[in-house]
């Protein structure tokens, strides 16, 4: 018996349909088996929604949301959608990290070793990323004050300039009559015998 064109299409239109219910139900499943955590950052990068959660290097979860709160201060909260089997510690603290130099930045979670756990809904500490704009902050006040010394040392080497010389002329008579005891020594190793002596 040969099937119709038409009961071969349907019959692609159930199996098409019973997998897209089985994969649903797989991922419905997986999302049931999921809790909540926050975390605030001062400054949070290039974190975008959906961004990926690591505990220990290792993913564990997404960023479901970001938004801004006021009170005392700015900050980012930062939702996390984490994987029931993955257990993060109360004392555990979250930060912002870029997969490679240009990669995607993701949430990173600190193993901790607290005995207690984060709850559902509960937040964790944070550290906020060093910003590149500071840095070149720092980097330009440590020039100035590397200048105004070099301008102090150097007034004060002119400042001196006939004492420095003084040292320097001291310093080679020095070493030039050690150099002139120690031939005469070794020519005449008997004078230190007698030296004391000597009146």
């Amino acid at each position: 018996m040969r099937l119709s064109n038409e009961i071969k299409a349907g019959l692609v239109v159930i199996v098409a349909v019973a997998i897209g219910v089985m994969f649903f139900a797989k991922t419905a499943a997986f999302k049931s088996k999921t809790y909540d955590i926050k975390t605030y950052f001062r400054y949070a990068g290039d974190l975008k929604p959906d961004a990926v959660v690591k505990l220990s290097g290792i993913e564990v979860g997404r960023l479901k949301s970001l938004k801004f709160t006021y009170d005392p201060e700015t900050k980012v909260e930062c939702l996390m959608e984490i994987n029931a089997k993955a257990k993060v510690r109360a004392d555990s603290i979250a930060y912002i990290g870029t997969a490679g130099f240009v990669g995607d930045a993701y949430i990173g979670i600190t193993p901790g070793v607290s005995k207690d756990f984060a709850a559902n809904k509960s937040a964790i500490d944070s550290e906020d990323p060093v910003q590149m704009r500071l840095l070149m902050k720092k980097a330009d006040a440590i020039a100035d004050n590397l200048d105004k010394i070099l301008v102090d040392v150097k007034g004060i080497v002119s400042d001196n300039k006939e004492n420095v010389n003084e040292i320097v002329d001291n310093l080679t008579a020095t070493t030039e009559n050690f150099k002139e005891f120690s031939e005469d020594v070794k020519k005449n190793p008997w004078k230190l015998l007698f030296k004391g002596e000597e009146k």
